[in-house]
């Protein structure tokens, strides 16, 4: 549980404190043991990457080819595995510097808070604002601005317990915005003080559905998808494709969607989760069993849609008749040791529909004359996301004369504005 309290407590790394005219004090999140066992996390993973560079080769020239295929092989998932320590040490590093920024009330609106909880029977000791780092956040600190989040120190006067939701509701009406109790804060206020954290009800809410096709000549799919909510404010959609089909392909894609979810979900950046899996991949397959992966981040505040594309096909944003294509020309997961995807950003905004589809669909379509499959999108009015799903597999179906030579999926993902919005 993240527990932040005014600065002056010390919580934050003494040589990092700093405060300026506007009353904002910036600061490490960890500081003291917590910071030292991070670093030396950090430090032990680079030590071990080094350590992996820096085994000798065996000595001697090999005259036999397959001897000489080996030691190069040994010698690149060395390397790749060093890379992924490093990785890990990065992560490490950065969760040891991560900065917030805190605010206090100013002390008039301190006051009237604390008076207007007190009739509703729950007493404040302590409450602060909170930006930046695991906080997250945009704008400005004071006064608990749109994207911030709240931090404050509670307890119930009497015997009787009050759910954490309860004061989200009294903090919504008093600062007249929708606040919504965080997951990793304390959910429940009793007779002794506690910390409950508190954070913007996102704007938006996704609607999403699926549809999918077996080729023909197999029991098993070798696409995998994933819709994951990482947190109360974002959405990760992702699909990945194996190369071919049936089990095996089926099992690369899989262990793709699964260590991404992994890696997302222990807090690595998106891109630093892709490296290690791109890398992983390389050094297990040799370039034999490649994946394509699509991945698409959504912010639920904002409505930013952060895409990233592995050898992927087109991504669609449908915005009444028109049609925004998300393209890249980029190589699969595993093609080479170090591949950089393509991001790209759109926003999305009320009922706008997100279409993620695999090379089954677009290929299928496609095929017959470039940019079908957005003409298509673009000239239905289908505006419920599982009607479009099945139109647009049905389609592909149909352009092969109803015959399903691929591997065939479709998500479609709807942004829905909340109704108190």
């Amino acid at each position: 549980m993240l527990k932040v309290r005014a600065p002056k407590i010390g919580i934050f790394g003494a040589s990092k404190e700093a405060e300026n005219k506007s009353g904002i004090v910036e600061g490490y999140l960890f500081n003291g043991y917590s910071k030292r066992k991070l670093y030396c996390l950090a430090e032990t993973y680079e030590e071990l990457a080094k350590l992996y560079r820096g085994i000798p080769d065996e000595a001697g020239i090999c005259d036999d080819r397959k001897d000489m295929l080996y030691q190069k092989q040994l010698q690149e998932t060395k390397e790749v595995f060093a890379n992924h320590l490093d990785e890990i040490s990065g992560a490490f590093a950065d969760v040891a510097d991560t900065v917030v920024h805190v605010s206090l009330p100013m002390e008039h609106k301190r006051k009237a808070l604390m008076q207007y909880l007190r009739r509703q029977g729950i007493v404040v000791r302590e409450m602060i604002f909170i930006e930046g780092g695991m906080a997250g956040g945009y704008g400005s600190m004071m006064d608990g601005n749109p994207g911030n989040r709240i931090s404050i120190e509670a307890r119930v006067i009497g015997r009787h317990t009050v759910s954490a939701s309860v004061l989200g509701d009294y903090l919504s009406a008093f600062y007249n915005r929708k606040l919504v109790v965080s997951g990793e804060s304390a959910q429940v206020i009793e007779r002794g003080f506690n910390t409950f954290i508190y954070e913007d009800e996102p704007r938006y809410t996704v609607i999403s559905a699926i549809s999918r096709a077996v080729r023909e000549d197999e029991k098993i799919s070798g696409d995998n998808f994933s819709m994951e909510e990482y947190n109360q404010s974002q959405v990760v959609v992702m699909i990945a494709d194996g190369m071919g089909s049936g089990a095996q392909a089926c099992k690369d894609s899989q262990a793709v969607i699964e260590f991404m979810e992994r890696f997302l979900e222990a807090g690595f950046q998106k891109e630093k989760a892709f490296a290690m899996v791109n890398s992983a991949i390389a050094s297990q397959n040799a370039g034999a069993n490649l994946t394509t992966l699509d991945v698409c981040a959504v912010n639920l505040l904002t409505g930013d849609a952060e895409f990233i594309k592995a050898g992927a096909a087109p991504s669609y944003v449908k915005r009444g008749n028109r049609v925004d294509e998300v393209a890249a020309d980029t190589l699969p997961l595993g093609s080479m040791e170090e591949l950089s995807p393509m991001t790209q950003v759109l926003k999305l905004a009320d009922t706008d529909m997100l279409i993620m589809v695999s090379d089954g669909i677009s290929d299928a379509i496609d095929t017959e004359s470039a940019g079908r499959l957005r003409e298509l999108i673009a000239k239905t009015n289908i505006a419920n996301p599982k009607e479009m799903s099945d139109y647009i597999l049905q389609c592909a179906i149909n352009c092969q004369g109803g015959r399903i030579r691929d591997d065939m999926t479709v998500l479609a993902c709807m942004m829905k504005k909340r109704m108190d919005f």
